[in-house]
C-alpha cells in the first residue's frame, strides 16, 4: 500500500499565482500527498496585508456602520489578480456576494474571516482537479469553543473515506448550531494534524516561508547547521524557548501517534527540511546538543531563609502568592537554605513592591532580593544527562569569554540544560556553547 501524506501550505505559499503554481508542482510532485490543507492568501512582496486581516477589517468596518466596500474590492482584486494569473476559469461573483450577504445577515467575524482560506481552497481545488471538501463538514467544537475530538476524526475519516485526492481550507470548523468556529492564528496547522490523525497518514508536512530549524540563531551565529531530525521532546524545549517551528496545538494532536512531522521551506522545495519524530531514527547520532536557545528579559527572586530544609511548605506559600497575581514561575532553583524563583511576566514588574512584602509577611525570609535583566540559554538535546564530561565543555567554553554564570538548572528528563546570564552576555554566550556543543 502506498504512503499517505497530508500537506499544509501557509499564506506565503499562496500570496499570488506564481506561488500558487510552485506550490500545486510540489504537491503533484510526490503522488503520496493527497490532502492538502489550504491558509488564505498571505502577504506579496511590497505588500505586507494578509487576506486575512482585510476580512477582520472588512467585519469591523460593517459592525461600526463604516464603508467596508473599499476593503472587499481588495479582497476581490487580490483573488482576482490570483485567478488571472493562473489563466483560469474561475467564477469569483458568488464568493464575493455571499460574503457582503453574511455581512448583512450579521455572521460573525469568525465566520466571515474563515471565507479566506474557503476562497482560496476551492481555487486550488479547481487549478489541480482535486475535490474541495469544506473543513465546517469535518471539523467541530463543542460549545465551549474546545475541539470535539471525538466527533471530529470519525467525520473526517467518514467524509474522506474513499476520496483519492482533496483540498481542505485550514483555520476553521463549526459549533453546535452550525455557526463558524476558527481556531486561534496559526490554526491551518492545527487543521493539518487533525487531518494527518483522523487519516492515520504516514507523514504530515508543513510548508511555509521560513522553516528550517537551525541549531542556533542566525542572528547571532554564522551560518549554523540546520538540524535535520529533531524530537518531539526536543522541540518542546524548543517551543519554550520561542523557536515556533510548529504550534503547539500541533504537537499534542500528533506526538503519540506515531505520525513524524516534516517541515520545510518554500523556498527551497527539494531541500529535505528538518523530521520531527518520537525518536531519533537509527543511526542518527549526536555529539551532545541539538540547538542552543535562549530567551531574554527574565527576573529572578532569590530568598534566603535558615533552615529552610527543615521547615515544611515554605514554597507552597511562596507560589501561592505568585499564582494570586495571576504570575507563572517559570524555573525554580533551590538550595539547603535558599531558594530562586524565575519569572517573565510583565505583571511582576507593576506588582513587585507588593509580592515582596506578601513573601516576607509569609515566610519571614532573611532577604528577598529581585535581580534583573537575566537570560536563560539552553542546550537542548535528548539524553544530555548521559553524556561524561558535558558540564566541562559548558564551563570551559564559558569562562574563555569571562562570562558570568547567574544560575544553573539541569532538567530532570535530560533533556537540556539552562544558564542564566546577563542579558548583555546573551549572544557570546549562544555563540560560546554553540562552538563547544554543536559545531564540529
Amino acid at each position: 500500500m502506498s504512503s499517505l501524506i497530508v500537506s499544509k501550505f501557509g499564506g506565503f505559499s499562496l500570496a499570488n499565482a506564481e506561488r500558487v503554481r510552485t506550490t500545486a508542482d510540489i504537491i503533484k510532485s510526490d503522488p503520496s500527498r493527497r490532502y492538502v490543507v489550504i491558509s488564505a492568501p498571505g502577504s506579496r512582496s511590497g505588500d505586507n496585508t494578509r487576506i486575512t486581516d482585510l476580512l477582520y477589517i472588512c467585519h469591523a468596518r460593517y459592525s461600526n456602520k463604516e464603508d467596508f466596500m473599499e476593503i472587499l474590492k481588495l479582497i476581490e482584486e487580490r483573488y482576482r489578480a490570483i485567478i488571472d494569473g493562473l489563466g483560469m476559469d474561475f467564477n469569483l461573483e458568488p464568493e464575493i456576494a455571499d460574503i457582503k450577504k453574511s455581512l448583512f445577515f450579521g455572521k460573525n467575524n469568525e465566520h466571515i474571516v474563515s471565507r479566506g482560506e474557503y476562497i482560496m481552497a476551492k481555487i486550488m481545488s479547481a487549478y489541480m482537479g482535486w475535490e474541495f471538501v469544506d473543513a465546517s463538514r469535518m471539523i467541530f467544537f463543542n460549545r465551549d469553543g474546545t475541539l470535539n475530538e471525538e466527533r471530529t476524526f470519525a467525520a473526517v475519516s467518514d467524509t474522506l473515506k474513499g476520496k483519492e485526492r482533496a483540498v481542505i481550507p485550514g483555520f476553521y470548523g463549526t459549533i453546535p448550531g452550525g455557526d463558524i468556529k476558527t481556531f486561534a492564528r496559526g490554526g491551518g496547522d492545527t487543521t493539518g494534524a487533525i487531518i494527518a490523525r483522523a487519516v492515520k497518514a504516514d507523514l504530515y508536512e508543513k510548508w511555509a516561508e521560513a522553516t528550517e530549524v537551525f541549531s542556533a540563531d542566525p542572528a547571532i551565529v554564522k551560518d549554523p547547521e540546520i538540524v535535520r531530525n529533531i524530537t518531539y521532546a526536543e522541540l518542546r524545549e524548543l517551543t519554550y524557548m520561542g523557536i515556533k517551528i510548529v504550534y503547539e496545538d500541533v504537537t499534542l494532536l500528533l506526538k503519540d501517534t506515531g505520525i513524524p512531522i516534516r517541515v520545510h521551506n518554500i523556498h527551497h522545495p527539494d531541500d529535505i527540511g528538518t523530521l520531527i519524530t518520537d525518536e531519533l531514527p537509527e543511526g542518527i547520532k549526536r555529539d551532545v546538543a541539538a540547538c542552543i536557545a535562549g530567551r531574554r528579559n527574565y527576573k529572578v527572586i532569590r530568598i534566603e531563609k535558615f533552615g529552610l530544609n527543615k521547615t515544611y511548605g515554605v514554597g507552597e506559600k511562596v507560589w501561592g502568592i505568585f499564582a494570586r497575581h495571576g504570575i507563572s514561575c517559570e524555573h525554580y532553583i533551590s538550595g539547603i537554605y535558599n531558594f530562586a524563583i524565575v519569572v517573565k511576566s510583565p505583571m511582576f514588574d507593576l506588582k513587585r513592591a507588593e509580592i515582596v512584602r506578601e513573601i516576607q509577611n509569609a515566610i519571614n525570609p532573611e532577604s528577598v532580593t529581585v535581580e534583573r535583566d537575566l537570560s536563560l540559554i539552553a542546550i537542548i538535546g535528548k539524553g544530555m544527562g548521559t553524556v561524561k564530561g558535558m558540564f566541562a565543555r559548558v564551563f570551559d567554553a564559558i569562562a574563555a569569554r569571562n562570562i558570568k554564570v547567574r544560575m544553573i538548572n539541569q532538567g530532570a528528563d535530560d533533556l537540556n540544560i539552562i544558564l542564566g546570564v546577563y542579558d548583555e552576555d546573551f549572544d557570546e554566550t549562544v555563540r560560546a556553547l554553540y562552538d563547544a556543543m554543536i559545531m564540529k
